[in-house]
């Protein structure tokens, strides 16, 4: 039997007791922090989920709120809009705004066009004025009390600018039409109508 020498008894005590915290360091230690720390996120995840879930939640309120706001909007809108038989009163409040400001060259009144919440009346205007004049058209059109949208315009300047001739595609929105009901205008037929409305007396 070797004898051994009492430093090499405790060299191979040393090295029992590191081979020991080895083995339990790699087999027993590192899988059990590995379990801690999933199970640290695992809380950490189940703590979040309150704050996610009150930031969904103000996030819902605030898009229930804009869509409440949007439908008040769009339901005033369509109370505002004129009843479909104040279509002559429209070919008027046309006449004042173009009558004094341009020279109108071409207008045409489609026909009315149905929809479930309201109707729409086309109209489309070829008109020459000044820079100036056309501005204050466009700032009546806006201002209307006939609900309008200018779904095309083009401009060419004329005279080095001083003048332009415009070409403008309105809708003007009314409220729908009642069931069974159709608006017949005598002076809404044709190209200006019978005759042009905008036609002033002996012209």
């Amino acid at each position: 039997m070797i004898q051994l020498t009492k430093r090499e008894k405790v060299f191979i005590a040393i090295f029992i007791v590191v081979l020991v915290v080895a083995v339990y360091y790699v087999y027993f230690y590192q899988p059990l922090v590995r379990d801690i720390e999933a199970m640290s996120a695992e809380i950490e995840a189940v703590q979040d989920i309150p704050v996610l879930s009150k930031s969904k939640q103000e996030q819902l309120a605030s898009l229930k709120h804009e869509h409440e706001e949007l439908s008040k909007r769009v339901s005033e809108t369509l109370e505002s809009l004129r009843s479909p038989d104040d279509q002559a009163g429209l070919v008027v409040h046309l006449y004042r705004i173009f009558s004094t400001r341009s020279i109108r060259e071409h207008i045409e009144f489609g026909d009315l066009e149905q929809h479930t919440d309201f109707s729409v009346m086309p109209v489309s205007v070829t008109l020459s004025a000044s820079y100036s004049d056309f501005k204050y058209i466009l700032r009546q059109l806006e201002q209307s009390p006939y609900k309008n949208h200018i779904q095309a315009l083009t401009v060419q300047a004329l005279d080095g600018g001083s003048t332009v001739t415009v070409n403008m595609s309105i809708k003007f929105y009314f409220k729908p039409m009642p069931a069974g009901q159709e608006l017949n205008y005598p002076f809404m037929d044709g190209l200006y109508g019978r005759p042009n409305p905008f036609q002033l007396p002996g012209q």
